[in-house]
């Protein structure tokens, strides 16, 4: 799982993050708890690696993205504002299809582009 696009951390998730899921649907959330448990388990460090900085990004500016990302016929998993794994696939796939390196992240250049 690459929660801030091809570029930053990389994550390998278990079933048990799913399961995190199922209270909180935020995969940064489930990313977080896990690695407490991890910590308190395993006696593991801190994350590692830098977390690009997305900016200021809203809700509502995520929602219209993914509207018009639907509008061009990718499955962003329905307009909630959440930028999850189909979001950030469409956005990947969007990205190819315009000659744009893929990071398959919303950043504000994403969401200018595509949320007009």
């Amino acid at each position: 799982m690459m929660p801030a696009g091809r570029h930053g951390p990389a994550f390998i998730v278990t079933p048990n993050f799913y399961v995190l899921k199922d209270y909180n649907m935020s995969d940064l959330y489930a990313l977080y708890v896990g690695h407490v448990g991890d910590r308190i388990a395993y006696g593991m460090g801190d994350f590692e690696g830098r977390w690009r900085d997305p900016g200021r990004v809203m809700r509502s500016d995520i929602a219209r993205m993914q509207q018009a990302l639907e509008g061009m016929g990718h499955d962003v998993g329905g307009v909630d504002g959440l930028p999850g794994f189909k979001t950030r696939r469409s956005i990947g796939r969007w990205q190819e299809a315009t000659g744009q390196r893929a990071t398959c992240f919303p950043d504000g250049g994403v969401i200018s582009a595509l949320a007009r």
